[in-house]
């Protein structure tokens, strides 16, 4: 990705569990200031990991960047506390739809507000974020325990929204959804990149649809980085094609049992 400005650099970061279990064994990957790039792999690859490892809540699970560096705008950023990141203009959106479900919908999207680093006021912000869901405009008096998981899932990117971010991390947003709600919450996850300019980092199962909003993806696995390419490159990657999207050259499903003794081509070593 030459050519671009990155707003995350994370350079050959090692994460340890615990001071000994070794996650991430040099992980290195490059955002570009208003875009969108996909991490792929498969469950345990370390994925949510690299998240945290960038969002400074690797400590609140006793997790710690033992090697290399992570920047924001230039500015090392993997000894901060999460707070202070989150102040810098990066938030993460957790898997799971962690909505506080006592509290009204539009009580949930005002937590974030306490974290943005100025702009916008509460009012504003509100605005913006009913602008983009405006789902959450008509449910926003209702307790967010009690709505749909497609509307918990707007209401805790539109929390993320709230503070104000340079950079979303989001991890699994598709996770349980039906598809059309899918394909709504994606469609407004690619208008915030193009129209407020916030960059992304995506984590993702759904292969497919990351590498249809994500100009450029990295595969993780077994907390190495082992491929990375354009997305457009990627779809056609015979190796991605036959794990990750379930293709077979001609274009036929691959069974399980395929999948499962799947092994990963030499040149991906090289």
């Amino acid at each position: 990705m030459s050519g671009q400005e990155s707003i995350l650099k994370i350079s050959s970061v090692e994460v340890k569990y615990h001071e000994v279990i070794l996650v991430l064994k040099g992980v290195s990957i490059e955002v570009p200031k208003g875009d969108i790039v996909a991490l792929l792999g498969a469950n345990g690859a370390g994925k949510s990991t690299t998240l945290k490892a960038v969002s400074g809540l690797l400590k609140h699970e006793d997790g710690e960047v033992t090697d290399g560096s992570i920047e924001f705008m230039g500015e090392h950023i993997h000894k901060m506390s999460a707070e202070k990141i989150a102040k810098k203009g990066i938030v993460q959106v957790i898997e799971g739809r962690r909505v506080f479900e006592h509290l009204t919908v539009e009580q949930n999207l005002k937590v974030g507000a306490h974290l943005r680093g100025g702009g916008k006021s509460v009012k504003a912000g509100l605005e913006m974020v009913y602008h983009y869901f405006p789902r959450l405009r008509e449910k926003r008096n209702e307790i967010a325990g009690f709505v749909s998981g497609g509307e918990q899932q707007m209401t805790v990117v539109g929390r993320a929204l709230m503070t104000n971010p340079k950079l979303i991390l989001l991890d699994e947003p598709s996770m349980g959804l039906a598809p059309l709600l899918i394909h709504e919450i994606f469609n407004i996850i690619t208008r915030l990149n193009r129209e407020e300019n916030i960059s992304i980092l995506l984590v993702e199962q759904n292969v497919k649809l990351a590498l249809n909003v994500a100009p450029h993806a990295y595969v993780l696995e077994n907390g190495r980085i082992v491929m990375d390419d354009t997305s457009e490159k990627l779809r056609e990657n015979p190796d991605i094609k036959d794990f990750y999207l379930g293709l077979t050259d001609v274009g036929g499903r691959k069974s399980f049992r395929d999948v499962k003794h799947y092994k990963r081509r030499k040149r991906w070593l090289t």
